[in-house]
């Protein structure tokens, strides 16, 4: 007689057998499990998004700062796109820094930040991009609509007669820093850069990604090697980049390993441009208020300090 296969569960101490199972019921098993598994995932993936939605409906509207909203197509989408501008209290043309805002951030924040600037003398305008905050989406992981959506608000900025248009820079903010950086890989107008909590080599970045980030990922996009590439910022660099750099990253920062920062720091010194970096030993994913010294420092210097490179 051929005896049914059993399950054996070994334990500490010595092995305690099962009732006797048919191979069917063991592979029924292995399926629930696996779709058990595949069904926790997905959970994971919706809760994501769901947070994301939920903090965009409870960011404030912020204040004291005129609407900056626009529309951006590509291909057969629309999006809508939400921004604010806060004017800088002087007379004739300032420069202008235009702020990509992406996950974890918001414009009320940015609003609040750039006031600083603007008594400096620099108009600030706070754009999110599509997917988060009020901006349409998806974001499908910082796609083509992302840096379209950053090229359309410079264009707005240039044709705005209180903007000097030889002297614009661009701060991106975790998904905006690649989306800033992309920018920056194929317009020569910003002549200041501020990248903060990016990542900015996808192709390395994908093997060696945390689990949340490669979840978040998941949920916007499936990362074939070509999206990787297409969002890569270092895949995209040009020969020779003319400008100034900052680059922003904490080296405890769980959802974009400080690498991607480093590596990006030595393509760029390596292209010829002028680049400071700043990683905050404790600084994690989101670096909060501590950024704000270091920017300004940095903008100041860029594009109103007497090296700044503006037509006169």
């Amino acid at each position: 007689m051929i005896q049914r296969p059993s399950l054996i569960a070994h334990k500490q101490g010595g092995a305690r057998a099962f009732p006797r199972a048919s191979p069917a019921i063991y592979i029924v098993a292995l399926m629930v499990r696996r779709i058990a598994t595949g069904v926790a995932l997905l959970a994971a993936v919706w809760i994501l998004g769901a947070c994301e939605v939920a903090s965009a409906i409870r960011a404030p509207r912020p204040r004291n700062a005129e609407p900056f909203n626009f529309r951006v197509s590509v291909g057969p989408s629309d999006f809508n796109i939400e921004g604010y501008f806060v004017s800088a209290p002087t007379d004739g043309r300032s420069p202008a820094l235009l702020v990509l805002l992406g996950r974890d951030t918001n414009a009320a924040k940015c609003v609040e930040q750039g006031r600083s600037l603007a008594v400096s003398g620099v108009h600030v305008a706070c754009v999110n991009i599509p997917g988060f905050g009020r901006s349409t989406g998806p974001s499908r992981f910082v796609g083509a609509q992302a840096v379209a959506t950053a090229r359309r608000a410079l264009d707005l900025l240039e044709q705005r007669p209180d903007v000097d248009a030889k002297r614009l820079a661009v701060w991106g903010v975790s998904d905006g820093a690649v989306a800033a950086g992309l920018l920056m890989d194929s317009d020569a107008r910003p002549r200041a850069v501020i990248l903060q909590s990016g990542a900015y080599d996808l192709l390395n970045l994908w093997p060696e990604a945390p689990v949340a980030t490669k979840l978040a990922i998941l949920r916007e996009v499936w990362p074939s090697r070509r999206v990787l590439r297409e969002r890569s910022v270092i895949e995209n660099l040009p020969q020779r980049l003319d400008l100034d750099v900052l680059i922003l990253h904490g080296a405890l920062d769980a959802r974009m390993p400080v690498d991607q920062a480093r590596r990006l720091e030595a393509a760029l010194k390596a292209r010829g441009a002028r680049v400071e970096a700043r990683y905050f030993p404790n600084g994690r994913h989101n670096l909060g208020p501590r950024t704000t010294g270091p920017a300004r420092q940095f903008i100041r210097e860029s594009l109103l300090g007497a090296g700044a490179r503006a037509a006169s």
